[in-house]
């Protein structure tokens, strides 16, 4: 499902780079990214995308995927 998860969201045209991170100790999530956005993209609008990518797999999959996010 992570795989998943990671081959879609690299589409999203707002996203410059993406990076598999560490997941600080008092989070609970299942993977850790750190997202670089091209200039000109919201946050909001990417994160709109990137949640309604973990509901789309929600669906599929009958299994929520928790993932720990942070925008540079």
């Amino acid at each position: 499902m992570i795989i998943d998860y990671l081959s879609q969201i690299k589409i999203i045209e707002g996203i410059e780079n993406i990076e598999i991170t560490n997941i600080p100790e008092d989070v609970d999530a299942d993977i850790g990214i750190k997202i670089r956005l091209k200039k000109g993209y919201s946050w909001q609008e990417v994160l709109n995308q990137l949640n309604d990518i973990e509901w789309e797999l929600y669906e599929r999959e009958g299994e929520l995927l928790s993932v720990y996010k942070e925008f540079t």
